[in-house]
């Protein structure tokens, strides 16, 4: 493989099974309108994107963040275009609409995935300019893929798909009930380089581990341990349909529900409550998900993935991510946990 020019995307073709409820879980399941955006796209570039931000940019940050639906959306500057990008973790990169940037020149990139099916056609630019509040990027290289769809369904402009790997070397506060994104640089021991910053009053604290720009943390259903990629682009919770039976049986199915994803396509999905829904021993209440097959998702990465923590976690409370020293805290709200 090239480095130089090497793209590996991961298609990741999420087939719904339906038959994996029908014995154990007799129960009536309305039909509903509510349709969820899960992003769920895995592509990686092995090289070209520049680093996170300037070295002339503040040590710490505040970005003002907006919703369409659950979807998060903060504004940045493109070269000379300005509009609304979803801030989604669970895309390793930075992916650009191709509505607004079909005239950049590109390179063919094959194929990348999305939870409803694969993404055809997408192909890779190199942009000169990010800029997003105190933040700037230089030469940073981003997928091109069609993302009308998903302006149709939240009548909201949206330029792209802001990606993990432009935060690295940070630490990263989301805090939903205030709208608001807090970065902050950090020394090469993990330690804020702003001084006066607040600290942050966890209370509960885990490891999570980085895979190509995705981060993956561990839960437990029912005393099962369980492997969650944290994805604010998704706007539910996604829980493998491939579960043991220890980890379905706790899980209460309250309807039907569509699925929009990076592509195009559609797919109808079910959607329940995680009834045993743990992080480091402390029970998570009404933990609402989309039930959907992951097996093509978990083959592209080489690891089972057993779901994606999307805006049903992130609405908990705030969430502090340490890009250095790869810890995780949540500091709920008062009404969350016991």
């Amino acid at each position: 493989m090239k480095a130089a020019a090497a793209t590996i995307l991961a298609s990741c073709l999420l087939l719904i099974s339906h038959a994996a409820f029908s014995l154990k879980y007799p129960v009536e399941i309305k039909p509903g309108p509510v349709c969820y955006v899960i992003n769920g796209t895995i592509s990686f570039t092995v090289s070209g994107n520049s680093g996170p931000g300037n070295p002339a940019d503040p040590d710490e940050i505040t970005i003002p963040l907006k919703r369409a639906g659950r979807l998060l959306l903060m504004e940045a500057k493109i070269d000379n275009e300005t509009g609304n990008f979803v801030f989604d973790t669970g895309s390793s990169k930075l992916v650009l609409n191709n509505t607004y940037f079909r005239k950049y020149v590109s390179i063919e990139s094959g194929e990348s995935g999305g939870i409803t099916g694969s993404v055809a056609g997408v192909r890779q630019t190199k942009v000169s300019r990010i800029q997003i509040s105190g933040l700037s990027y230089t030469n940073t290289m981003a997928d091109l893929v069609d993302l009308g769809h998903i302006e149709n369904r939240r009548g909201v402009k949206i330029l792209g798909l802001f990606g993990f790997s432009l935060l690295k070397n940070m630490e990263i506060v989301i805090d939903i009930s205030r709208n608001e994104l807090h970065l902050y640089r950090l020394n090469k021991s993990g330690n804020r380089l702003s001084s006066g910053s607040r600290e942050f009053k966890a209370d509960i604290s885990q490891k999570v581990q980085m895979y190509q720009d995705v981060l993956f943390v561990s839960s437990q259903i029912n005393g099962k341990v369980l492997s969650f990629c944290l994805d604010t682009g998704a706007e539910s919770n996604v829980i493998s349909s491939a579960s043991s039976k220890k980890v379905m049986s706790t899980v209460s199915i309250t309807r039907r529900s569509g699925l929009v994803g990076s592509g195009s396509s559609s797919a109808e999905a079910l959607y329940g409550t995680l009834n045993d829904f743990a992080m480091c021993g402390r029970q998570i209440p009404q933990m609402q998900a989309i039930i959907t097959n992951l097996d093509n998702m978990s083959a592209s990465f080489g690891f089972t993935i057993d779901g994606m923590l999307g805006y049903d976690f992130f609405e908990k409370g705030q969430i502090c991510i340490n890009l250095v020293t790869m810890e995780m805290k949540v500091s709920f709200n008062k009404n969350q946990g016991n």
